[in-house]
């Protein structure tokens, strides 16, 4: 599997009334690859597929999320714009709701989730207005979106 696979994994269990727009912006850098609309509001998610995982469990897992990435992920989080990565991988899934900088191993990257169930999140925050409460404590962009 890679990337575009994982997306369209997710994409297919996403019921209709989930609004789903899959970006490809070649002009702005660091802009997340999809948006999601429902009834409680906006959702952007990042996606990462990693091939594999490193053996060793202290080792950091490099995710390949870009500095553009990270300053527009963490600008919408000042913006209280709810923002996701879900990074995949041969094991499953995680969702990464902030600190997206922190330093991913084995030992904190709980990749459990399936498909379905990246959907299930995508839907719950896009279709309950009570799941989407965000208080993010972010750092200041460091790279300007310009």
């Amino acid at each position: 599997m890679n990337e575009h696979s994982f997306v369209k994994a997710v994409h297919r269990k996403l019921p209709p009334e989930v609004y789903k727009w899959k970006i490809h912006d070649t002009y702005t850098g660091g802009v997340p690859d999809a948006m999601y609309a429902g009834p409680a509001g906006l959702l952007f998610v990042e996606y990462k597929y990693l091939k594999s995982l490193p053996k060793k469990p202290t080792t950091p897992i490099k995710t390949g999320l870009s500095e553009l990435q990270l300053s527009w992920l963490e600008r919408m989080l000042l913006y209280n714009v709810l923002v996701l990565v879900i990074i995949g991988s041969p094991s499953g899934a995680v969702i990464l709701t902030a600190d997206f900088r922190r330093t991913l191993t084995l030992s904190n990257f709980d990749a459990t989730l399936s498909a379905s169930e990246c959907a299930q999140q995508i839907v719950e925050l896009a279709t309950n207005h009570e799941r989407r409460k965000p208080t993010y404590t972010c750092p200041e962009p460091t790279t300007d979106l310009g």
